[in-house]
Order: structure tokens, then sequence, then C-alpha cells
């Protein structure tokens, strides 16, 4: 990196870091499908004389927010005034999550307790930092026409009070096509930000949203393009942007880091700022945090990239559905540019 260069760095580095300080208070909207992820830790001793798999001595148990929950827990991490819409069961996990959610200062007055649903849980076996398997519980139904229309009534009342609403679709049946597209049209006609973390079968539930942010292989599936063709991340990106015309979309790719779109513009490259990858487990779901939260603070798309781009950095340093602060987005800045 040539001086010129380096002092550039430097300007941009100090002008994100006054960006930070403007994202506690933020109010966001967090609607989706909520989850509890529960890790079982361990370690291995032998293989089973049953047949010939690890055994794992099991020797610790926790439970964490999951899903659009853990999208809350990313949010209230980076100081945002967060509240949340979803469904949880009418059983002991269900209420665990909304415990822990008032616990974490988050509002869950808008989640839906369903004695029909059954809270979702995926619990993940661990030994020596190493996940080795996950079993997941739950039981998908369509929403009731009466279960769809109170999240949405719910939706509705919230969107005038916040700068920015963030959809998080894991396509376990809370955001239906019409509550997509309603909440999309009302966000748009209240001058709100509207975030999407966007499942493939859903896609065009999706139109005319501010922003999406598909991983490369979803990106590619949902434009048909192969991931084995030259150029596959700007074609999918560009003919996504024609499909579903949103005002920006942000492509996480992995080590090769995000590329951005915008209206009439090219794609920008965003390189990766990662150290060292210990888990990806729920970095889709800080990054959106962090992008939302700064475009709701008033950041250009391409900075609120960036800061994601950071902020994802430090979750996959991390075991298991992690969070981050803004101290340690900033230590990640301050550590690219010295």
């Amino acid at each position: 990196m040539d001086i010129d260069q380096h002092i550039r760095t430097i300007a941009q580095f100090q002008n994100m870091t006054r960006w930070c300080d403007r994202l506690p208070g933020r109010r966001i909207l967090v609607v989706g499908d909520i989850m509890v992820d529960e890790y079982v830790w361990g370690e291995v001793r032998r293989i089973s004389p049953e047949a010939p798999v690890p055994v794992v001595w099991a020797r610790e148990e926790t439970t964490r927010l999951g899903g659009a929950a853990n999208v809350v827990h990313n949010l209230v991490s980076l100081e945002g005034s967060v509240s949340i819409i979803g469904i949880v069961g009418d059983d002991e996990l269900g209420r665990m999550v909304i415990r822990q959610l008032e616990g974490i200062h988050a509002d869950p007055e808008g989640i839906v307790v369903s004695p029909d649903h059954q809270t979702i849980r995926k619990t993940r076996i661990v030994a020596h930092n190493q996940q080795m398997i996950r079993v997941d519980r739950e039981t998908i139904r369509p929403l009731s026409r009466e279960l769809e229309n109170r999240i949405l009534e719910n939706c509705l009342r919230r969107i005038p009070d916040v700068d920015a609403v963030l959809i998080s679709d894991y396509d376990k049946s809370v955001v239906t096509a019409n509550i997509a597209r309603s909440i999309i049209r009302e966000a748009r006609n209240a001058g709100k930000i509207c975030a999407i973390d966007p499942k493939i079968g859903n896609i065009d539930n999706y139109k005319h949203c501010t922003i999406l942010t598909p991983n490369h292989h979803e990106a590619a599936r949902i434009s048909g393009i192969g991931i084995d063709e030259a150029n596959v991340i700007r074609h999918s990106g560009e003919a996504l942007m024609k499909r579903l015309e949103p005002e920006a979309l942000l492509i996480t790719c992995g080590e090769m880091g995000m590329a951005l779109f915008e209206r009439d513009e090219a794609m920008q490259m965003i390189d990766t700022v990662t150290q060292a990858v210990y888990d990806v487990t729920g970095a889709g779901d800080t990054a959106i945090s962090a992008l939302t939260l700064g475009l709701s603070a008033g950041m250009s798309f391409k900075e609120a990239a960036v800061l994601a781009n950071f902020a994802a950095g430090v979750a996959v340093g991390k075991f298991g559905t992690a969070t981050v602060s803004i101290p340690e987005i900033k230590n990640a800045m301050k550590r690219y540019v010295t």
C-alpha cells in the first residue's frame, strides 16, 4: 500500500468510526422465523461398540437465540432499539425465548404464542470445538388466516414508529407472500428502509424492497446461473436487480468478500477483512444487522456494506451464533489500517 493510499484508508477509517457512533438507539423492527440454537458441548473419548460412530461425553448444554431472534440479539449488541414479530409455540422453549429477549431489552410484544406451533430448535453436538452433527426439531405448517392477519396487523402498526424493518426469512412459514409484500409496500410508502435476508423459494415476494442480502450460492441459484460460470457474481447480481428492482443488492461471497449492486451503478467488490474463520454460523445475521443499522443511521449503501463486512469478519472469528459489538468493529477497523 503506497503512502497516499494509506492516508486515504486512515481517513475512511476515521469517517467509519464516526458513523459507528450514530448506530446506538436506531429503531429496528425484525419480522421473521424465531428459533432456538441449542449446543451440547463435549469431547470424544472412544468409538461406539454399537456402530462406527464417535461417542461424545457431554459436559455442558447452552441455548442461544436463533433465526430472527439471533438477528435481534445482533442488533441489540450493536446498541439498536429493537422489537420483533414472529411466532413461538405455547411451550417452555417459547417462553424461554421471550424471557431471553426481555433480558436483552428487546421488545417481544409482537410475538404471537400459538398452541398449534412448536418452537423451532436446532441442536448442535460439538466436540473439541468441532460441530459433529445437527438435530432439527420443527413442525412447519402454513399460517392460518387468523394468525397471518395478527402478524400483519402487528407489523403495520409498528412500521411508522421505526427507522427500518428487517425481514429474516428462514422459510418456516411466518414470512408469507402477503406479509412480505405488505411490509415492503408499507415501508416504502412511509419512507422506511426495508432490508431482507431472503430464501430462494420466496424470492419474488421481495420486489421493490430497499436491499437484499443473499449469499453467492443463493444468488446463482435464484438467477439460474451456474456457480462455475465465469463472472457468476456479476451476472447473478444484474439478473436479480432486473428481476426484483430493489434499491440495492448485497451478495455475500465468503472469502471473496461482498458484491454491492445499486441502481444504474456498476458492481462494487468489497474485499473480505476476515482475519481467521472459526465458524460461519450466524454470520449472515450479523452482516444484515450491521447493514440495516448503518443504513438507518444515514450511511450510503457502500458505507453500510463496509460496516457489515467488518461485523461479519468479527463474527466468523467466534464459535456458534455469536454477536458483535461496536467496540469490536472499531478494533477490527483499526487493525485493518495499522
